[in-house]
């Protein structure tokens, strides 16, 4: 027996923090007491003190009690703008990803359908690894899809599916094959838009069946509507041999126990969440057993008794030899056979049923069905908590809750108003002004947290207040005090709020909560940038942080090679989801697919006066003019290059906050030059204004000059280059990107995945064009047979067409009689200018390796390249680059528009590029360490220390 609880008040109510006023007040009498006891005997509540730390007390319970309202309260805003659904990322923008799992692709696929014609056409698919073998001649690493070579190996590449579908048995016969080849289109549509990394879809098939009839006689309740219980013995036994897949709503599936985390896992569906169990469940079955149909049938409503049931096979062609079980083919689904036959009783009374009835009860639970999608398809969201919006920053002055006899409320001095009295008033008012304000500060804060902590923040500011109203003979206590926030924020807090510190430090704070981190990135970007650094490491977090969404759901997806318009080909975001990951972790200003080699800089080569060609440079800004040149000629092309970086990093060593206050400092009446960080501004009599950049030794040596052509004619014309020159440098000038090539889209494809699925892939009807060969002469298919033919008269042949064979990889780098291997499977390359300012570093080039090799998948195995140069440069024996440019835009260009011709050529030129890539280094010098050397190690080659 339970024991009786009685409900009771506790003796102690109080709570010991900032909203307990009796707390408050006590530990502020306890300071006192320590501070000034010897001093100060009195401390009943008329004292004065007393008094005032009453009133503080109050006022921070004030504080405390906002502080202490529900979270949604707190980050509830009246301006749609500012408001919670702002402040974070929804469940379904950042707890699915795309499809990893078998299960996830399976998900992506029943989920699909139409808004016109049969809305569910998939009922369930299965995907299955493709096996494709390639052959290996051992003594040249030459591949082909058939033995080659007088010593020959082999290998099974890896990473290809082949999808198992199983249409909705309710298609329109009439109509199935537009209705079937329409679904294939959007299955096609669906994975290439969520294809994993290094995998790709072969071929799409529609499941075989396998007919089954079943032959029972089932005793009924007697009150049961026998066409209704037929309608669901029917729909039972189909979904045992068949299992279908059902959509639930986010409650259902929370109603079941599961964790919100659990429930998101995998791909967001339109049509609601499918329950993995289930789903895991629904495979092909390879036996029908009779003991299951009976349990089955017996949990119909309605279902009395079974006097009699049978299973048999409806093909001749499979043996039975057991009357409970009938086995299943592989790769087949059992279906119900018109041999199939159902009778009925109640009691004695055999059952007459009405087979139109039956029909019509199938369709109503086909409704109900559908009904319960609609609503798990409405129901997904996980809603953020709605809050009430209060106006918390809101402050009254504490000066108007003193009793009146203080003199420093609203009503003034009581009484006589003698000069002394208001002298003394006066004293006390400008005595409490500075908590009065310290105290409006703190509301301000509490007001602007659900800005600050945002992961769309954009303030500019940390500190924050706001002016004190409602106080008697105000303006007699103080001077110029701004009534305008802002102004009066940064009248007190400018020099305390290091902005970009501290919004690092939040910004921090937001990233850790995705179990991210920029620490190693930060610290080397110290190294790189100097005083710099920090506005621009501010930069790229805000960057990283307003594409998380993405970053985070995208990071396994390759390159949708399908998109054949122009605008997702080149110069474009269409990239695989590791590659903006990568980016924008390194901190990467620019990822979309481009020339690379083509930059803002200009390497100039002239003849000197003995003849030998000397070097300069220029830099160009976006809209293409001029904006840094070099002052010097170079005797090497390594040395030009040196001095623009130097120049670069010596244009942005000045934070904004301090270029700013530089600048309005300026003035035009200067005898010859003026110092802003490192830009050294130079005044004529003519009333022209000139920028150079200078080092920063002693000296001031200059090493670069801006504007030198066309000079600045205005004071606001010279501030305004500078902002957009330091701002461009900073943030929008850079020579980095980065290529990823996926190497199992580089093997030959036989299929046009455009017209039947998969990778290269061209149906008519049952015929398939494979591939022309150096004749012209191509290949085709027709059931099983093979033929060959001739292109017509007015068919286009490739000028230099190329066997399968030819664009094929190798399969060894050095010695192939003992190290083959396969150079498809779960393979990349990464390709990266090795020629820009940090990618020369090789700090920051380990660095980028480590965080490379981290974020691909670790079943794929990298090749990093650091190639380059400029399209400029001199000294380059061939430009790697931009010939890997070439070639790789000319193969996406044939891939996605699926030129079979000309694909075998572009694939082949590619492959060549890949394998004429060089890596490229950042010049240096041998140094002995046994010779005392106590100049600076940077480009200094250490014998035992130093990797390339």
């Amino acid at each position: 027996m339970s024991e009786n609880k009685h409900i009771s008040i506790p003796k102690k109510v109080e709570t010991e923090d900032q909203t307990d006023f009796h707390f408050l007040r006590r530990t502020g009498v306890e300071y006192i007491e320590k501070l000034g006891g010897k001093l100060w005997t009195d401390y009943n509540s008329h004292d004065p003190g007393i008094t005032t730390l009453e009133v503080l007390s109050y006022a921070i319970t004030d504080l405390g009690m906002r502080m202490n309202l529900n979270m949604e309260d707190i980050l509830a805003s009246k301006d749609d703008k500012k408001d919670i659904h702002t402040q974070f990322l929804k469940a379904t923008e950042i707890l699915p990803s795309r499809p990893l799992t078998e299960l996830d692709y399976r998900k992506l696929f029943i989920d699909i359908s139409f808004n016109y014609g049969h809305k569910r056409p998939i009922r369930n698919c299965w995907l299955v690894p493709k096996t494709e073998k390639l052959y290996v001649d051992c003594k040249t690493g030459t591949l082909d899809f058939k033995p080659i070579g007088e010593k020959t190996s082999d290998f099974t590449v890896k990473g290809l599916y082949d999808l198992y579908v199983d249409y909705a048995e309710d298609i329109d016969a009439e109509h199935s094959e537009c209705d079937k080849s329409s679904t294939r289109v959007k299955i096609l549509e669906r994975y290439h838009a969520n294809r994993s990394l290094c995998e790709d879809l072969v071929d799409i098939k529609e499941i075989e069946t396998q007919k089954v009839a079943v032959c029972a006689r089932i005793g009924l309740v007697n009150k049961v509507d026998e066409e209704l219980v037929h309608a669901k013995v029917i729909r039972t036994i189909n979904h045992y041999l068949a299992p279908e897949v059902h959509f639930y709503s986010l409650k259902q599936l929370l109603d079941k126990g599961l964790a919100t985390d659990q429930i998101f896992e995998g791909p967001l569906l339109d049509n609601g969440f499918i329950d993995d169990e289930e789903l895991r469940n629904s495979q092909l079955r390879r036996e029908v057993r009779l003991s299951d149909l009976i349990s089955e049938i017996m949990k119909v409503d309605g279902v009395k008794e079974i006097h009699e049931i049978s299973i048999a096979g409806c093909d001749s062609v499979v043996k039975q030899n057991n009357d409970w079980l009938i086995c299943i083919e592989k790769g087949k689904k059992p279906e119900l056979c018109e041999l199939s036959s159902f009778s009925y009783s109640k009691g004695a009374l055999p059952l007459n049923i009405n087979e139109k009835k039956v029909q019509d009860y199938l369709e109503t639970l086909r409704k109900e069905e559908q009904a319960l999608r609609e609503d798990a398809r409405q129901n997904k969201e996980l809603l953020l908590p709605k809050g009430t919006s209060y106006d918390i920053g809101n402050y009254a002055t504490i000066l108007n809750e003193f009793p009146d006899t203080y003199g420093v409320g609203i009503s003034g001095i009581i009484g006589n108003p003698t000069p002394e009295r208001e002298a003394l008033a006066k004293q006390l008012k400008g005595y409490l002004l500075f908590f009065d304000q310290i105290l409006a500060s703190y509301f301000k804060h509490l007001e602007k947290v659900k800005e600050v902590l945002s992961i769309h923040g954009d303030l500019k500011r940390t500190y924050f207040t706001q002016t004190l109203k409602n106080i008697k003979g105000f303006d007699e206590l103080i001077l110029n005090y701004d009534a305008d926030d802002d102004k009066l924020t940064d009248a007190l807090y400018e020099e305390l709020d290091n902005s970009v510190e501290r919004r690092n430090e939040v910004l921090d704070h937001l990233i850790s909560r995705f179990a991210e981190t920029f620490s190693d990135y930060t610290f080397l970007m110290k190294s790189l940038y100097g005083k710099s650094a920090d506005e621009i490491v501010l930069s790229n977090k805000e960057n990283f942080l307003s594409e998380y969404k993405s970053l985070s759901k995208d990071r396994g997806i390759g390159y949708n090679y399908t998109l054949d318009d122009v605008g997702n080909l080149w110069n474009t975001k269409n990239i695989s989801g590791v590659q903006k990951r990568i980016a924008r972790l390194l901190g990467l200003k620019n990822y979309t697919q481009r020339n690379l080699s083509q930059t803002p800089i200009v390497i100039i080569e002239t003849q000197g006066i003995d003849g030998k060609p000397i070097y300069t440079w220029k830099i160009k800004d976006a809209a293409g003019n001029i904006t840094l040149s070099s002052v010097n000629t170079y005797k090497i092309e390594y040395a030009a290059t040196k001095n623009l970086h130097e120049a670069i990093y010596q244009t942005i060593q000045i934070d904004q906050e301090d270029l700013d206050n530089a600048l309005e400092k300026l003035e035009e009446a200067q005898p010859t030059y003026d110092l802003i960080g490192n830009i050294q501004i130079r005044f004529s009599s003519g009333g022209n204004y000139y920028v150079e950049i200078v080092d920063d030794s002693e000296t001031k040596k200059v090493i670069a000059t801006h504007k030198k052509t066309t000079p600045y004619s205005s004071l606001d014309e010279l501030k305004d280059g500078i902002i957009k020159t330091v701002n461009y440098f900073k943030y929008d000038f850079t020579e980095e990107g980065i290529f990823l090539v996926e190497h199992l889209l580089l093997k030959p494809a036989f299929k046009d995945y455009k017209l039947i699925g998969g990778i290269g892939c061209m149906s008519i009807n049952e015929t398939f064009k494979i591939f022309q060969n150096m004749e012209g002469i191509g290949y085709m298919t027709i059931g099983n047979t093979f033929e060959v033919f001739s292109p017509e008269e007015d068919e286009e042949i490739p000028s230099t067409p190329v066997k399968y064979a030819d664009a094929l990889m190798s399969s060894c780098e050095e010695d192939c009689e003992d190290d083959v291997f396969d150079p498809y499977s779960y393979r990349v390359s990464v390709v990266l200018p090795g020629f820009a300012y940090r990618f020369q570093d090789p700090d920051f080039r380990r660095y980028a390796e480590t965080v490379i090799r981290q974020e691909i998948p670790a079943h794929i195995l990298a090749k990093i390249c650091w190639v380059g140069d400029r399209m400029s440069d001199k000294q380059t024996a061939q430009n790697d680059l931009a010939g890997f440019e070439s070639a790789f835009k000319k193969y996406l260009s044939d891939k996605a528009k699926n030129n079979l011709e000309n694909l075998g050529n572009s694939t082949d030129k590619l492959l060549t590029a890949l394998s004429h890539l060089n890596n490229i280094y950042k010049p240096g010098r041998l140094l002995d360490c046994d010779i005392e050397d106590n100049d600076s190690l940077d480009g200094k080659i250490i014998l035992g220390q130093s990797n390339i």
